[in-house]
């Protein structure tokens, strides 16, 4: 699994009133799937290595969603947090074929910021709304449950 540069331009990433930094808008598409995801890049990770790190753990945990089969596509997006503020995030598509004689699939997306994506959770989740795994969890629960009646 991998990724390829698509491409980066600069921008500032303001985190509140006070706090802002210089960084690299990345677009990347990851392999296999060729997810078109992005990323906020600090300056100085890029200048030293592109953001290899930072990329290649957004890469890895799309595609590991991915092949697991909570979600069946993925795309990078923006939103907007309560404080006004950007962040990066990734759009899920959830999809659940129902087992009864209902014809097609049903689906929905599921906005995941990339910092909980590629958060650390080997001590632990301690990350708002839960993980990406049980953030596309409960909404492949809840297609389910609708499916159903």
């Amino acid at each position: 699994m991998g990724y390829v540069l698509l491409d980066a331009y600069e921008t500032v990433q303001v985190f509140g009133p006070n706090l802002a930094s210089q960084g690299q808008l990345c677009t990347i598409s990851s392999s296999p799937s060729g997810s078109v995801l992005i990323r906020t890049v600090p300056q100085a990770s890029f200048d030293a290595d592109q953001g290899q790190g930072l990329l290649s753990s957004l890469s890895q945990a799309v595609e590991d969603i991915l092949s697991g089969g909570l979600a069946s596509a993925a795309v990078g997006t923006q939103g907007i947090d309560d404080a006004g503020l950007l962040f990066d995030a990734v759009d899920f598509t959830v999809t659940y074929t129902p087992t009864t004689a209902i014809p097609g699939t049903i689906s929905t997306v599921v906005e995941i910021p990339v910092t909980t994506l590629t958060a650390d959770t080997s001590f632990g989740s301690f990350l708002t709304g839960g993980s990406a795994h049980d953030q596309l969890q409960a909404a492949q629960d809840k297609l389910a449950a609708m499916a159903t009646g």
